[in-house]
């Protein structure tokens, strides 16, 4: 070790890097850290530390792990040395526990599990943040094994079980904190995650993101009340976000907003908002009810209706509607939403009250709408009189360069054929992706946005 120390000593900091990135990462590890101060300050670098695999790939493509000698170093000495520096560790089975044990790993968001041993795996989680693909893989991992859990943050991929095969209506009294997030519509609602829900009856936290289809009716308040809520008896906090679509088929008595917001009168937990709205050219109804202030990352289909409020944790919108947005809509959105990044609209209904000059525009005292952190912009399902309003400067003020995913007809009826001049302020900052046949924008269209 003293003349391989020699050597490498001799070599600029450069080259021992060169040198050392072909090397495994464990021997670099287990051989320089702690020999000299500067070895102990090259191999701490997150090159080394980042992402470990402790454990040993044999010529065979079999794993082992790693020998009693390297074991005892990394977990007496290197490990407690570099743990708030390890991101991601893959294990061996056999050796798992010992090094999950060795120290903690503040910054750790993932393991690489090898020659796994299920039961000796999950009994040492309490808990777990996993994405998945099915719902059904939730289930299994609620089926019993994992005895000690109480905390699982669940985002799935897709809730779609007609080929489930897990029937298990035990409780899960250890469980205490839940959470279901899945950005999908599902028709199972009512034959799957209520009953999984129903079985955590000392839940005490519970946190639901779900598009709810294929009911008759909306999900509200009373359903929250009598499905969910009266199952678990410890529960104290309750944060959702829970969209409904149904079908209409000449129905009569349709809830309005107010009936649904009136079922949550006597709710103990957060504020409730609600919005409803129907669509009768697609003859669907819409019922959206979350607790507030709002925590996700995005808003999906706002429409005329929205309730105003302030999310400043919503960066990614889309707005959609069967009637017009005016110019006040979008002022109420960029109150509401002041930092939001993506903003996409579906709405082929033509504005009714429209501004065609600066003077008339003062003359009913509206103020430019402002989205200054706005980068990604889509209005390819979008009306002309939308695409317009993002155009023209006095409309709408413009901070940022921004991705412009738009038609080029309807593009070039806005701007009169590219030679309108009252559009150029906002063309500036503009990058246009244009549907036009083979993608190959004429060169006038790239002379209207310089920033093409």
């Amino acid at each position: 070790m003293e003349h391989l120390s020699v050597e490498l000593n001799t070599l600029p900091d450069e080259i021992l890097m060169i040198i050392l990135k072909k090397l495994l990462k464990v021997e670099v590890l287990y051989s320089l850290i702690g020999v000299n101060k500067r070895l102990n300050k090259i191999v701490r670098d997150s090159i080394f530390t980042n992402r470990l695999t402790l454990m040993i790939y044999s010529s065979d493509d079999f794993i082992y792990p790693l020998s009693d000698p390297m074991l005892d170093r990394f977990c007496l000495k290197i490990l407690p040395e570099i743990h708030h520096q390890i991101k991601w560790l893959n294990l061996e089975s056999s050796s798992m526990k010992r090094i999950v044990r060795a120290t903690n790993y503040p910054n750790l968001y993932g393991f690489g599990l090898f020659n796994l041993n299920v039961e000796t795996t999950l009994s040492l989680f309490t808990e777990l943040h996993v994405t998945l693909k099915t719902f059904n893989d939730c289930l299994y991992l609620l089926d019993g094994r994992f005895n000690r859990l109480h905390t699982l943050h669940v985002d799935v991929s897709t809730i779609h079980c007609s080929d489930l095969t897990i029937s298990n209506k035990e409780k899960l009294p250890n469980l205490k904190c839940f959470s279901l997030h899945c950005n999908m519509n599902t028709h199972d609602y009512d034959e799957f995650i209520v009953p999984l829900l129903q079985r955590m009856s000392n839940l005490e936290k519970l946190d639901l993101y779900l598009i709810v289809c294929g009911k008759q009716t909306f999900v509200d308040g009373n359903e929250l009340k009598k499905n969910i809520i009266n199952h678990m008896s410890q529960l104290n906090k309750f944060s959702f976000n829970i969209r409904t679509i149904i079908h209409l088929h000449n129905q009569i008595n349709l809830p309005s907003n107010q009936d649904i917001q009136h079922t949550f009168k006597d709710f103990q937990y957060n504020q409730i908002v609600s919005c409803v709205d129907y669509f009768p050219m697609a003859e669907k109804g819409q019922c959206l009810i979350y607790s507030y202030p709002y925590r996700l990352k995005h808003y999906d289909k706002i429409t005329n209706n929205f309730s105003n409020g302030f999310f400043e944790h919503v960066n990614e919108i889309t707005l959609f509607d069967e009637h017009p947005f005016e110019h006040e809509f979008f002022l109420r959105i960029a109150q509401s939403f002041p930092f939001i990044k993506s903003l996409t609209l579906f709405n082929n209904k033509p504005q009714t009250k429209k501004l065609y000059s600066r003077s008339k525009k003062n003359s009913q005292d509206l103020p430019i709408i402002k989205y200054p952190h706005l980068v990604k912009l889509n209005l390819i399902e979008a009306h002309n009189d939308y695409i317009e309003q993002f155009l023209i400067d006095w409309k709408i003020s413009l901070t940022n360069i921004i991705r412009f995913s738009v038609c080029y007809r309807p593009l070039r009826e806005v701007t009169r054929n590219f030679t309108r001049n009252t559009t150029r302020i906002n063309c500036t900052k503009l990058i246009p992706s244009c549907l036009h046949g083979d993608n190959c924008l004429p060169q006038h269209v790239k002379d209207y946005f310089p920033c093409l």
